[in-house]
C-alpha cells in the first residue's frame, strides 16, 4: 500500500523493520544517539550498530534505587537529550599566552535520537521554549537538523508520572517517527516529512482490527499506570499559596542538597561560567551545568538570597510546577521520575506535592 498518507496513522512491522530503520538513518549520515548499557546503567550514547540497543533488559526504578534485571522493557537512565543539546561542559573560548582569543567552531552535525521516551521528547519541546530565537547558539545549531525517533512507553516504571503531566506515555506530536512494541509486533507512525519518507522504505502494513485493539489496550494500561496522585488542574495557583508552608522544611530534613535532581532533570537549564588556567599558559572559559540546590547558586556580591536548603527546594519545586508555566507556557516537569530515582535519599517529588497540597487545603492561604 502507498504510504504517503502515513503521518499520524499507525502501521505495523517487526524487529527487522526497526533494524532497517536504524540502518537507513545511519546511511543518511546521522550520528545516532540511543540507549546503551554502560557500567550496568542505561546511558544515552552514540550507537554504531542496532544490536547495541539493549533487549531482554528491564530497569527497576524506585525512590533512590536503580538496577537492571532480565525483562522485556526498560525506561531510561540518568541521561536525557539535554546531555547532547546542552552539554554539561562546553568550551566558550580560549585565551592564549599572547592574549589571542580563540573561539571554537561548532560543527554542524546530523544527530538522530533513536529510542528516546515520550517524556524526553516533551523535555526537548520544553527546552525549545527556553532557548527561543535568542537562545544558546550551540543548542539551536544541533536542534536544527535533529531527527527524533521515539519509543512509546507501554510499561511505565514506579517513578514515572508522565500521564499526569500530559507528556506521555505515548508521544502525541513533535517527533519524526514513533514506534511502540506490542506483544509480537511493532506499531510505527510518522509526524514529519522525513519520517514519512523513512517509513516508506520499510515493509509495513496497516493495523488490522485485532492488532489495533491490542495496541489501544496497551496504551490504556500505560496511561493508567503513569499517573501520580495529584492533578495539574489549578496546581500552579495552589502551590503558590504554600510559600510559608512548614512542609518544605519537613521534606528537606533528609535532603543532602547534592543537586542530583538538577543534574538528571531533562529540563533544568541553569549554568555557571568558570575560567580554568592551564599549565601551558592558556586560560579557558567554560560553561558548566549548575543547579539551584547548590549552596553557591544563590550567592551574590551582597550576600546570599536563598541560604536555607528548604528555600532552595521550594524554589525548585515551584519553578517546575508553577513559575515555568508563566515563563514559557508549559510545565517544567515532564514526569520522567529521574529526580526520584536518582535522589540518594529517595525524596519523591510526587509525595512532596501531595504534602504541600494537603497543607494548602487545610490553611487555604499564606500565613505569616
Amino acid at each position: 500500500m502507498e504510504v504517503k498518507q502515513l503521518t499520524l496513522i499507525e502501521y505495523y512491522g517487526a524487529e527487522d523493520d526497526l533494524r532497517e530503520l536504524f540502518n537507513s538513518i545511519k546511511d543518511r549520515g546521522y550520528n545516532i544517539i540511543g540507549p546503551k548499557i554502560v557500567d550496568n546503567v542505561i546511558r544515552l550514547e552514540e550507537l554504531k550498530e542496532f544490536s547495541e540497543i539493549p533487549r531482554g533488559i528491564e530497569d527497576i526504578q524506585k525512590p533512590g534505587m536503580y538496577k537492571l534485571v532480565r525483562g522485556e522493557f526498560f525506561r531510561h537512565g540518568p541521561d536525557s537529550p539535554k546531555k547532547f543539546l546542552f552539554p554539561p561542559r562546553l568550551l566558550l573560548f580560549r585565551v592564549s599566552k599572547d592574549w589571542t582569543i580563540e573561539i571554537p567552531e561548532v560543527e554542524e552535525k546530523l544527530i538522530a535520537f533513536f529510542g528516546i521516551k515520550p517524556c524526553d521528547l516533551a523535555a526537548i519541546k520544553a527546552m525549545d521554549e527556553v532557548q527561543g530565537e535568542l537562545g544558546d547558539p550551540y543548542y539551536r545549531l544541533i536542534r536544527k537538523n535533529l531527527l527524533i525517533i521515539v519509543e512509546n512507553c507501554i510499561e511505565p516504571g514506579e517513578t514515572c508520572f508522565c500521564s499526569t503531566m500530559e507528556t506521555g506515555p505515548i508521544a502525541g506530536s513533535g517527533f519524526d517517527i514513533a514506534y511502540t512494541r506490542v506483544e509480537d509486533f511493532i506499531v510505527f507512525s510518522a509526524d514529519s516529512e522525513i519520517g514519512v519518507n523513512l517509513l516508506k522504505e520499510l515493509n509495513l502494513r496497516p493495523l488490522d482490527s485485532e492488532k489495533s485493539t491490542k495496541y489501544a489496550k496497551a496504551i490504556k494500561r500505560a496511561i493508567d499506570k503513569a499517573k501520580a496522585n495529584f492533578s495539574i488542574e489549578g496546581l500552579p495557583e495552589k502551590l503558590e499559596l504554600s510559600l510559608n508552608s512548614p512542609a518544605y522544611k519537613e521534606i528537606t530534613e533528609k535532603c543532602l542538597g547534592c543537586a542530583n535532581c538538577n543534574m538528571v532533570c531533562p529540563t533544568c537549564f541553569c549554568f555557571d561560567v568558570v575560567d580554568v588556567p592551564n599549565l601551558n599558559g592558556t586560560v579557558e572559559r567554560i560553561r558548566v551545568w549548575d543547579g539551584c540546590f547548590s549552596y553557591s547558586y544563590a550567592m551574590v556580591a551582597g550576600g546570599h538570597f536563598r541560604p536555607d536548603l528548604w528555600a532552595r527546594y521550594r524554589h525548585w519545586l515551584l519553578h517546575k510546577f508553577s513559575y515555568w508555566l508563566k515563563q514559557f507556557g508549559r510545565f517544567g516537569c515532564v514526569g520522567c521520575g529521574r529526580c526520584i530515582t536518582w535522589c540518594p535519599v529517595g525524596i519523591d517529588v510526587r509525595e512532596s506535592i501531595i504534602k504541600i497540597l494537603n497543607w494548602v487545603r487545610t490553611y487555604g492561604e499564606v500565613t505569616e
